[in-house]
């Protein structure tokens, strides 16, 4: 496989070429239209090949239908790390994309984070089995855990700052003092700069304290400083997050998970998520595209709802200006 361009590089072509849609590959099996999972059992007579035949013949029609219309392609690993096999039809979707649209980045929606040689495992996974242009991860464990993934040069790490789910505020809006924080950092070696101080205040919604994904925005964005590769996944259920957050990461990346059945405010997530050149997002949709028809004009009715959502996301761009 020849090799690849950075990451970011890759993104802002697309962004470039007006396409900021990212298709989330996430194949539920039980919702793979049943003319596919009928075909493979003409042939295989294992579940485990039935199911792994008809995600990849599947996710390689998605691919196919969308791949001209987007940013980039997300891939769950969730949805094949259920048995080998999967895991071969995971690494076989994403030679397809490469080889198909050598321009459209691959996300690997892995949310790993761990210490020392477990993290350089999840790494190499990543990058060496897989060979996803980026991946996300988690800020739980700190800074030094992000290391083994950036010590692949180009490769890209999305950090999880805001996300979809229901219960995302018990921890991730969590009330830090910010003098506080600063007392225990110089324990530990680690406060913010006087720059990164003042930067935080001034978002702050009181003069002193912050929800915690305003921290992790705003350490992340001192990071990115030295890699351009790095970037956030601030989810557009929560639209009143991506002001304060784009204040303080300003020219990062966004990952944006949440359109489509989520209900995410599609409309708010371009008024104040992008930066300062109108692009920076990757908006993600993954069920209202890939399941948009269970019929045999699954990848038409892909292509169409592709289509639908790069049309409303250029309208709205144009009326933003």
């Amino acid at each position: 496989m020849p090799e690849r361009p950075p990451f970011i590089e890759q993104l802002k072509a697309k962004w470039d070429e007006g396409k900021f849609v990212c298709v989330g590959l996430d194949a539920d099996y039980e919702k793979i239209p049943q003319h596919i999972v009928a075909k493979s059992r003409e042939t295989l007579y294992s579940r485990e090949q039935i199911e792994v035949f008809s995600r990849v013949t599947f996710l390689k029609e998605i691919v196919n239908a969308t791949g001209d219309l987007v940013s980039a392609f997300k891939p769950n690993s969730a949805f094949f790390e259920d048995s080998p096999e999967g895991e071969e039809a995971l690494a076989e979707i994403i030679e397809h994309i490469h080889l198909r649209f050598p321009g459209v980045p691959v996300i690997g929606d892995v949310k790993r984070a761990d210490i020392g040689d477990s993290n350089r495992g999840y790494a190499k996974m990543a990058f060496e089995r897989y060979e996803f242009d980026a991946v996300t991860t988690n800020p739980y464990f700190g800074h030094d855990t992000y290391e083994p993934f950036l010590k692949y040069p180009g490769r890209g790490l999305l950090i999880l700052c805001k996300t979809t789910n229901r219960d995302a505020g018990m921890y991730q809006d969590a009330p830090v003092n910010l003098p506080d924080y600063q007392e225990t950092e110089k324990l530990n070696g680690i406060p913010l700069s006087d720059e990164e101080y003042e930067l935080a205040r001034q978002v702050a919604k009181r003069d002193i304290v912050l929800p915690l994904y305003y921290l992790v925005a705003l350490r992340t964005a001192t990071l990115a400083k030295e890699n351009p590769n790095i970037g956030l996944v601030v989810g557009a259920t929560h639209p009143e997050a991506f002001a304060p957050v784009r204040k303080l990461a300003p020219d990062l990346p966004f990952l944006i998970p949440g359109i489509g059945k989520q209900g995410g405010d599609l409309e708010k997530t371009l008024k104040y998520a992008p930066d300062s050149k109108g692009q920076g997002v990757i908006i993600n949709s993954g069920s209202a595209i890939i399941y948009a028809s269970s019929g045999e004009d699954f990848a038409e009715a892909a292509r169409a709802a592709t289509l639908k959502l790069h049309n409303q996301i250029t309208e709205l761009r144009a009326k933003n200006g």
